[in-house]
């Protein structure tokens, strides 16, 4: 009986040594594992410690990966109808943005801006998301449930949550989008260059309306002038045809002009055409309100030729005769007409671009005129006199902005033209950039 107890103890010790040095062994192997790495070119590299996944065990599975979820039309249509979304925010990227961010930013925590950055990938790389492509947030008042949809230049993806999952859908096909850009000197006109230079006719009329603002083609455009059109054509897969053509650049190089403009969207959607300072190119251009300009007092502080008072001058006075005809500057609506104090006889008119025109101290104003009434540039408005605190007769002239009286020799250089407000300048600057090396590269 010794002798077998004694025989088992021994097998029972050679077996605790044989497994007791292979369970230290996968528990070191188990504890010393590397740390995993969440690859996600929409945001810094995440580390996933203990803490990261009992935080976000919703979007990340056993083996450590993040759920990328299959889309489902039909799931994500039979939501819509269920719960009746409604938009609650948008935002339009800009540099250095991410779809994790901008959504951390509206309250989504870590685990739902991953999980829903991460359904989108697949679809649309996140990585390829670029400045203005825009986001909007979607919320359920029936049950608080939310939906994203990325809007990029060339298609539309909606994400939804459901149990626990992320659907996204590609709920508007991409089109062939072509970028096209020529370069070519003009050998006789700019229309019959620009057709045998391959230019859609469609951009050519835009390019044409575009610099015929500053531009005489008559006149300025010679020969050797160097043309830059860059445009996208959005073409059909199944037809391969051409579709709407756009101009999202142009420029006009010769030893007298220099002109090239941009076409940039804001934040509110709004598509114009900018120059390389972020000046827009639908300015106003507007005439002289007399046949002759002789200036007598100027914009600023003055001494008051009849009160003699020291005060601000929002106008510049013109020496007139009496009843000399006073011209609207430009398209506009009678905004105001009749007595107005010192001013006299008073006439304002509304242009386009929240520019106001004010003239003073008229004699009198022209017949069948009343507040509402159509004018077109070059309109006689009024004629000369002295009404009003005046010294002599002449024309008292304003330019109004935004409600604002500027100085009109400054018209040509601050109001002509529109300006982007910082946040949209600086976008547009960026914007500009990308443009330019993306023609490079062509």
């Amino acid at each position: 009986m010794m002798q077998f107890l004694a025989k088992n103890k021994i097998i029972i010790i050679i077996s605790l040594m044989i497994i007791i040095p292979i369970i230290i062994f996968l528990y070191l192997k188990k504890a010393v594992q590397p740390v995993q790495i969440i690859s996600n070119p929409n945001t810094a590299n995440l580390i996933l410690t203990e803490e990261f996944i009992s935080q976000n065990s919703a979007i990340i599975s056993t083996n450590g990966q993040i759920f990328q979820s299959e889309s489902s039309q039909s799931e994500i249509i039979g939501m819509d109808e269920i719960n009746n979304f409604e938009l609650v925010d948008k935002h339009q990227f800009i540099y250095g943005d991410t779809i994790i961010g901008i959504l951390k930013s509206r309250g989504f925590d870590i685990s739902e801006a991953i999980g829903l950055s991460n359904a989108i990938n697949p679809i649309i790389p996140v990585k390829l998301i670029q400045i203005g492509d825009l986001i909007e947030i979607y919320r359920s008042e029936r049950d608080k449930s939310y939906k994203i949809i990325l809007i990029t230049k060339s298609a539309r993806v909606a994400v939804v949550k459901e149990k626990g999952s992320y659907i996204a859908d590609l709920i508007s096909k991409p089109t062939k989008l072509n970028y096209v850009f020529r370069e070519f000197l003009i050998d006789d006109n700019f229309y019959d260059s620009s057709i045998r230079n391959g230019i859609p006719e469609s951009i050519l009329n835009k390019a044409i309306e575009l610099h015929s603002k500053n531009i005489n083609f008559s006149r300025d455009i010679r020969v050797g002038t160097k043309s830059k059109l860059y445009f996208t054509d959005n073409q059909s897969y199944k037809k391969g045809e051409n579709g709407k053509f756009e101009l999202l650049y142009s420029s006009l190089y010769n030893p007298i002009i220099s002109e090239e403009f941009f076409l940039f969207e804001t934040a509110d959607e709004k598509k114009d055409y900018y120059d390389p300072n972020g000046i827009g190119a639908g300015g106003m251009k507007i005439i002289t309100p007399l046949r002759k300009l002789v200036e007598t007092s100027k914009y600023g502080m003055r001494i008051h030729p009849v009160s003699g008072e020291e005060k601000m001058h929002y106008g510049i006075d013109y020496d007139a005769e009496l009843n000399e005809p006073i011209f609207a500057i430009a398209d506009g609506v009678v905004d105001f007409i009749g007595d107005k104090g010192d001013f006299g006889k008073y006439i304002r008119l509304s242009h386009a671009n929240n520019v106001k025109s004010a003239y003073a101290h008229l004699n009198k104003f022209s017949e069948n005129l009343v507040k509402g009434s159509l004018v077109n540039q070059s309109d006689i408005i009024g004629f000369t006199g002295q009404t009003g605190l005046s010294a002599g007769t002449h024309l008292h002239y304003e330019i109004i902005v935004n409600e604002k009286r500027i100085n009109p020799n400054k018209f040509d250089e601050e109001i002509s033209n529109y300006y982007l407000d910082q946040q949209e300048l600086l976008k547009f600057f960026i914007f500009r950039k990308k443009i330019l090396e993306d023609i490079e590269k062509l």
